[in-house]
């Protein structure tokens, strides 16, 4: 849209527009804002409201509050066309904001279905083109929450549906760089998770909340996150708690402890066979390799890391390309660790595959220029030079 059909939309001025979009504190402005786009778009035409949610889907901005600058985002994001043959296949959910009246079972379920899909998208093509899609996602179900007439069965539904779509959505920002959004979204899937008493959605909140706080590098306060759901979580499920007491120990410094939450976790593997929910049916053997992989290299154990990192990434396919990439980003920094350049900068160019072809995710590519930065000091190895023009390129 024109500045001035959005100023339109919202019933204010052109030159209010402009200041918000040239305002480094626009964060401050987009509580009110949002409020308004959300109440033009309800009472907006069809077209109007398609219009928008391409345009959201395609270039997802950030308020410039977590490092990652709506300029940024326009540079990296680009939806091919499978990924956006697959959003399109959405269809009316991400849409359907202006309808109100009775809902039924079938419109709680095609929410879910529809977080089902972005978070299987997200596996495949990590958070950057996404976020926006599963935001507004989460923001459809609230929407029926707050303005349609449903059964107990029905609102129980929409309340978890709706929470999971929170928590997609919070992944996919954290992947984008958005932490700060992440949290938010997080803390909303855990309080509508405690509204429904829906035990297994409370879990992911809390192990997702507890993830992110491994990464701002506050461990403490992760495994705060980490043993409050180890405490609610039953069978399988406590499996993602252990592997997050694991990490969280491992950055603290405190091998033993480390060891013995990750042994936990896949004897809990092991032990329970039966079908797991969906939300963390992508921890298997591959995933717990790669965990302990990064483990071992925060612990200072290169040569073991490399040999987990490598075993996970051989059990990774084409549907989990985001996770397959991290792991080789990681590999290469444990092949530095060794003193392996060669070795890195192979492992960091299959990443670069993997970037170049289907995955978006800030998080990856903020690790890999790290790895970047230390191969530089390399100049003329074999592949080294390769690989950090094909990096130059890309950013």
């Amino acid at each position: 849209m024109s500045v001035r059909d959005f100023a339109n939309l919202l019933n204010v001025s052109a030159s209010s527009v402009s200041a918000w979009e040239a305002d480094a504190g626009m964060a401050r402005l987009r509580p009110s804002t949002q409020r308004l786009l959300d109440g033009a778009l309800a009472s907006a035409g069809p077209a109007v409201r398609k219009r928008f949610a391409t345009a959201m889907v395609q270039d997802p901005v950030d308020d410039g509050s977590q490092g990652v600058t709506s300029d940024d985002m326009r540079r990296r994001t680009v939806v091919t066309m499978p990924l956006a043959a697959a959003l399109a296949s959405l269809g009316p959910v991400g849409d359907s904001s202006h309808r109100a009246g009775r809902v039924g079972a079938k419109d709680a379920e095609r929410l879910d279905h529809a977080v089902m899909q972005i978070r299987r998208l997200g596996h495949q093509h990590g958070g950057e083109n996404l976020w926006a899609a599963a935001a507004r996602i989460a923001h459809n179900g609230y929407y029926l929450l707050e303005h349609s007439s449903y059964s107990d069965r029905v609102a129980y539904q929409l309340l978890t549906a709706t929470s999971r779509a929170h928590m997609c959505a919070g992944w996919l920002a954290f992947d984008s760089g958005a932490h700060d959004a992440a949290r938010s979204h997080y803390n909303e899937a855990l309080t509508l998770a405690r509204q429904s008493a829906d035990a297994s959605s409370q879990v992911h909140a809390l192990v997702n909340l507890a993830f992110l706080s491994t990464f701002l590098g506050m461990p403490r306060q992760s495994l705060r996150y980490a043993d409050a759901a180890e405490g609610i979580a039953g069978g399988r499920t406590a499996v993602v708690p252990r592997i997050r007491q694991a990490t969280a120990y491992a950055l603290a410094g405190e091998r033993t402890a480390s060891h013995k939450a990750i042994t936990k976790a896949r004897a809990s593997l092991e032990a329970v066979k039966e079908e797991a929910a969906d939300w963390y049916s992508f921890v298997d053997h591959a995933e717990l390799d790669g965990i302990e992989g990064t483990v071992a290299l925060l612990l200072g154990d290169p040569r073991r890391a490399e040999r987990l990192l490598l075993q996970a990434i051989a059990k990774y396919g084409d549907s989990f390309a985001r996770n397959r990439a991290l792991y080789r980003v990681r590999l290469a920094k444990a092949r530095l660790d060794l003193g392996e350049v060669e070795g890195a900068a192979i492992s960091a160019g299959k990443a670069l595959d993997d970037l170049s072809s289907a995955v978006a995710s800030h998080v990856i590519r903020a690790e890999l220029s790290t790895v970047a930065r230390r191969l530089g000091m390399f100049s003329g190895v074999p592949g080294v030079d390769l690989f950090m023009g094909r990096h130059a390129d890309i950013n």
